[in-house]
């Protein structure tokens, strides 16, 4: 089988999986209307089979159901109503971040946004972690992890400061030098953007590697500072913001 045809299989099975997980927070009534909104035309009997996976969208047509169910704010919808914040504005990040149906949901979205434009997707331990790793196979990349710890004694080590805020405190992450290489396209991962003091370290990490981040993508986002750690000319999007 071809690069080409499988890049279109890889498409069709994407979009299969995200309507299934669409599906479990909006109504299919919803999604036909989102699509109906913008030019697609999908019968209820259709939506079924795709939702079933008795049958698979074209690629073209799954393509384009991907990005709409993106850019139409169904994808931001599913999340509002999973996402649950205590009175204190703290977000119950597990359960999100675990979450089968919501980790479908934010890859195909890495996926419709920045297919063929990566090499490598990077995160940081740990909640980040699943997220990236189904991100990472949806756009055949490769994965990158930086930890807080050195993991061998003999490797050569990528690093970057992190500072904590609860007790304030400075960390090191660690990223093994192999794992980025010089030119590599790199998309960040997430499951929250918050302070932006982890993008941060991350986008050094990158910057010593000579790897470009071109973008990045997260479950949740608190408020608007980690907006400063974003990369100038990147595209960096988080599916709910709060």
């Amino acid at each position: 089988m071809g690069s080409r045809r499988v890049d279109e299989v890889l498409a069709q099975l994407v979009c299969q999986k995200a309507l299934h997980a669409l599906r479990a927070y909006v109504q299919p009534r919803v999604i036909l209307e989102a699509l109906s909104a913008r030019g697609l035309e999908l019968s209820p009997v259709d939506l079924s089979r795709y939702l079933s996976g008795s049958v698979l969208p074209a690629p073209e047509k799954a393509y384009a159901i991907l990005d709409i169910i993106y850019r139409s704010g169904l994808v931001g919808e599913a999340f509002r109503r999973a996402v649950e914040v205590d009175s204190q504005g703290i977000v119950n990040v597990p359960l999100i971040a675990y979450n089968a149906q919501l980790l479908d949901l934010a890859a195909s979205v890495a996926y419709a946004l920045f297919r063929g434009r990566v090499d490598v997707v990077v995160t940081a331990a740990t909640n980040g972690i699943p997220l990236a790793a189904l991100a990472s196979s949806f756009l055949g990349t490769r994965l990158a992890v930086a930890r807080r710890e050195r993991e061998s004694p003999t490797l050569k080590y990528l690093e970057a400061d992190l500072l904590l805020r609860d007790p304030p405190s400075y960390v090191h992450l660690y990223m093994p030098a192999d794992m980025l290489r010089g030119g590599d396209r790199v998309l960040i991962v997430d499951d929250l953007f918050r302070t932006g003091r982890t993008l941060r370290a991350l986008v050094n990490i990158a910057a010593k590697a000579d790897a470009r981040v071109v973008g990045g993508v997260s479950m949740v986002a608190l408020g608007e500072a980690w907006r400063e750690a974003v990369p100038a000319g990147s595209e960096f999007v988080a599916l709910l913001r709060l």
